[in-house]
């Protein structure tokens, strides 16, 4: 159950990035269109997407590609051991991220209130609200180190059995029953 929770906020969190993205685009085009063919540029079109739709779509969506498996993964290490200890290596490497990723979820959400209570605006054509831009960078970290932490726990709760896609043996052996034993 909570499980479904989850995955339903990190696919409600990459939709909103993806609409940012769309949005971005959209006005930037728009932006260019309306500078050159008609010599009157959206003035707000710059402060919007470098301030408030970059950060959406670069926090966002982190949640949703760690459970697709979307990063890359580095295992100098892990093909040396065996299942159990390649999953401990994994738990340990996910719960340091995780605590990483809620110290800059807790510190940019303490920017965050400050900007809001202090009222701090971005001057210009219109005055953007500060807190707007930087509330995406905490919710974003927060729910990326919640996703490590429930991927830590599952493996804890499987550490005998590999991960698809994780063990490099595996996939090897995989590799190359399916290429008729060459490799």
């Amino acid at each position: 159950m909570l499980e479904r929770i989850h995955q339903g906020v990190d696919i409600t969190l990459f939709w909103l990035a993806g609409i940012a993205l769309i949005v971005m685009m959209a006005l930037v085009s728009i932006d260019v269109v309306a500078r050159y063919l008609f010599n009157a540029p959206l003035t707000f079109q710059f402060e919007l997407t470098t301030n408030y739709l970059m950060v959406m779509v670069a926090t966002l969506g982190l949640p949703w590609c760690l459970r697709r498996g979307a990063f890359i993964k580095l295992s100098v290490v892990g093909r040396f051991l065996g299942v159990r200890s390649h999953n401990l290596l994994h738990v340990f490497n996910a719960l340091v991220a995780a605590a990483v990723l809620v110290a800059i979820a807790w510190f940019s959400g303490v920017r965050t209130w400050d900007k809001f209570v202090g009222g701090d605006a971005m001057f210009g054509v219109i005055d953007w609200p500060v807190w707007l831009s930087t509330i995406w960078v905490p919710i974003g970290c927060a729910m990326l180190a919640l996703r490590l932490v429930t991927d830590a726990l599952l493996r804890l709760r499987n550490l005998d059995r590999p991960v698809d896609g994780d063990d490099e043996r595996t996939q090897d052996a995989r590799d190359s029953a399916e290429n008729g034993g060459a490799s």
